[in-house]
């Protein structure tokens, strides 16, 4: 047999194995080809798109915040640019000699940057947030990789600590965090530039000139209506007292009489927005609109409007004033020097608790309460500043035996301190009630007024005749009563001291008080008016009298030495108080650019929003809500409001505020039952609300007699309950 050569067969296998090799090669081809071709032309816009994203990027400009100042036009506030350094982990090939070279130029830890430059959690960390310029000691010409070095503006407050609580601070992010810089914030921003960067394969930025930079809009400034040289002379004068009568602080307000306008207005301890520390904290708070306080004698004046008004007695009736000292339903007040009887006159020149007290029974409960409400007692001044407290008044019908009494001489009863000056304001403004304002004027940049306030009346509270008789009282105080250290050279002045017992440890103190006085000038065409308060002075003196009439004193004297010969002439404010006045109708803000502003009430308890918008005259809606509907277990809170909070509306438009609530169970914000602690010692009474986890506000001392909520109510855990005691002063 012959054996055949298997050659031909290799040749055959090796022919198939290159052809399958190039049907893949081909289909692969085709494939690619495929894919280009969705790439370069059918997806090619998409893909440009993202190439441009990965090798541009869009920076924020960020405007210069608007500047604020005073009425004369002194810049309060103004802009200097500060640096930030930044950095990105990933690309910091060495943290170790990054974080030696920060710590040798900008004097911190090393280990500090060291841990953040080693947090590879973030595309971006904060190292430096605004150093002033002179720190970079070169850092920006080094060229480290992945290290961003930012100049970005920031805010200076030209007098440091002068106004500083009325102007408030912003944050490292340049936004408002209180004063006018939070109640202002969205006007004082402006509008964010861009600028299109082009990125080259090492990171590094350019600009990308194809695109047109967004030039930033500077924001709007606003002019106040405080002066810079009052609010100086206010402050230092405040501080000399409180420092003097060893006082644990104390606040003062300057007022505009005829305008309402406020001219100066502080607290003190204070604090420099410009260098902020911890400690400042607790100079931070605007005391004259945020702390409220039994205002003792000073709360005088609505028992005396009422009697006037009334035409209930006369300047020279005659009242018992029982040697001093007057019990009512068991509790004692008393006075502090002893008479048998006293005409209505000396009642208010020598501020007597029993007198007052007596002449509140003439006046009745509801009369009462009327005078308070339209003083303006309980109520929001509406004045263009965050965190105002409203105070407490209480209803007629939550009125204990002896309620009367005790708020008609300043107790069981709680306001700011620019709420009682706008009730003296009033008596000194024949009368009229004004709405307080800090704010004139809001300017775009190119000096267009985007907003002017004008002055504006609320209510005529009391007649001229009235408002005019009792200011001549008042004047009475200060020649020959308890007011005499608040006497001027070359002015009258009408004014009326206070002097409260503070509660300490659950009790009224013998040895705490708040020391007030509150009065204006000059007496026959009043211009300017002036409240201090000293808190618990340990100087041997307490006295609002002896305390806080001497502080007075010291601020008006400078402030007339200040306006010089124009105290009595419309120059001295550079208004035109006929103009202003005549031309504005109750209620009204503005003739041009009249507006209000919207309260912030989300996540508020729909009860209190309808109460502030009723109280600022603005016109509601809320849907989905009815009061008698409303389930004892079930809590409605504003959910969405429109406008948004802060917004402007026009005051002479029928703008309606449209709110919607949503519902909360107690069981989601955990209530409970209030607790009956009625007939206890205030002290057992106090362990027990505190012990079931509740806030206590004290009202008076010794043994509870009634308390707000009412015992068994439910309430959101941790709410403040009101317990009203027995008093003896």
């Amino acid at each position: 047999m012959y054996n055949f050569p298997n050659k031909p067969q290799k040749e055959i296998n090796k022919k198939r194995r290159m052809n399958i090799f190039l049907f893949v090669f081909l289909l692969g081809f085709l494939g690619i080809a495929a894919r280009l071709v969705q790439i370069q032309v059918i997806d090619s816009e998409k893909y440009i798109y993202v190439a441009k994203k990965q090798s541009q990027s869009r920076d924020i400009i960020v405007p210069p915040r608007g500047l604020i100042f005073d009425r004369n036009m002194n810049p309060l506030v103004s802009n200097q640019y500060k640096i930030t350094v930044s950095a990105d982990p990933y690309r910091i090939k060495s943290p170790d000699s990054v974080a030696t070279i920060l710590s040798e130029i900008f004097k911190r830890n090393r280990n500090e940057y060291l841990e953040l430059l080693q947090n590879k959690n973030n595309p971006t960390v904060y190292l430096e947030r605004k150093s002033d310029l002179q720190d970079l000691k070169g850092l920006d010409t080094l060229k480290i990789d992945g290290l961003n070095i930012i100049t970005e503006p920031s805010r200076f407050y030209n007098y440091g600590s002068l106004a500083s609580q009325i102007i408030g601070f912003t944050n490292m992010e340049n936004k408002g965090v209180s004063g006018v810089e939070l109640a202002f914030n969205k006007e004082l921003t402006g509008q964010e530039g861009y600028l299109i960067m082009q990125k080259d394969g090492k990171g590094n930025k350019r600009p990308d000139l194809s695109y047109t930079q967004r030039e930033p809009v500077q924001g709007d400034n606003i002019i106040l209506t405080i002066d810079k040289n009052i609010q100086q002379l206010a402050e230092e004068e405040l501080e000399n007292g409180v420092k003097y009568f060893s006082a644990e602080k104390g606040k003062v307000v300057v007022i505009s009489v005829k305008t309402g306008e406020i001219l100066a207005m502080s607290s003190f301890p204070t604090f420099n927005p410009n260098t902020i520390s911890a400690e400042d904290t607790v100079g931070m708070k605007n005391s004259v609109v945020s702390d409220i306080y039994e205002p003792g004698s000073t709360f005088k004046i609505i028992t005396a409007a009422g009697i006037l008004e009334e035409n209930l007695l006369t300047e020279n009736s005659v009242i018992p004033v029982d040697n001093g000292s007057y019990t009512i339903y068991g509790m004692k007040i008393t006075d502090t020097h002893t008479a048998s009887s006293m005409t209505f006159q000396q009642i208010i020149e020598f501020s007597s608790n029993v007198g007052v007290s007596k002449l509140s029974e003439k006046l009745g409960t509801e009369r009462f309460y009327k005078y308070a409400r339209d003083f303006g007692i309980g109520i929001y001044t509406g004045v263009e500043l965050r965190g105002e407290n409203k105070g407490y008044l209480k209803r007629p019908v939550d009125f204990t035996p002896g309620s009367l009494q005790f708020m008609s001489i300043g107790y069981q009863v709680a306001v700011n301190l620019l709420q009682l000056s706008m009730a003296y304001d009033c008596i000194a403004n024949q009368g009229m009630l004004m709405k307080p304002m800090i704010v004139k004027k809001e300017l775009s940049p190119n000096g267009q007024v985007m907003l002017e306030n004008f002055p504006s009346t609320v209510r005529q509270v009391v007649s001229v005749q009235t408002a005019k008789r009792l200011s001549q009282m008042f004047l009475g105080v200060v020649e020959r009563g308890t007011g005499t250290d608040a006497k001027v050279n070359g002015v009258n002045v009408a004014g009326k001291t206070g002097t409260a017992q503070r509660i300490v440890q659950g009790e009224y103190s013998s040895s705490s008080h708040n020391s007030s006085f509150i009065g204006y000038f000059p007496v026959e065409n009043p211009v300017i008016l002036i409240a201090v308060v000293l808190d618990d002075p340990k100087s041997g003196e307490y006295y609002g009298g002896k305390v806080a009439a001497p502080v007075f004193q010291k601020i008006a004297t400078r402030i007339l030495n200040y306006a010089g010969n124009n105290i009595n002439t419309t120059d001295f404010l550079n208004v035109s108080f006929d103009k202003n006045l005549n031309t504005q109708q109750p209620n009204s803000q503005e003739t041009k650019g009249d507006f209000k502003t919207v309260p912030a009430m989300l996540e508020m308890n729909i009860e209190s929003a309808i109460e502030i918008l009723k109280e600022r005259k603005i016109k509601f809606e809320v849907e989905n809500y009815n009061k008698k509907d409303k389930d004892a277990s079930v809590r409605f809170v504003v959910s969405e409001q429109i406008p948004k909070p802060d917004e402007k509306i026009s005051a002479g438009e029928n703008v309606v505020v449209k709110l919607k609530v949503k519902e909360v169970t107690f069981s989601q914000t955990k209530s409970q039952k209030v607790p009956d602690v009625k007939n206890m010692s205030l002290r057992k009474a106090i362990n027990k609300m505190i012990s079931e986890g509740f806030v206590v506000e004290i009202v008076g001392s010794g043994e509870v007699v009634d308390q707000i909520p009412k015992p068994g109510n439910e309430v959101v855990g941790k709410s403040k309950v009101i317990l009203i005691c027995k008093n003896e002063l």
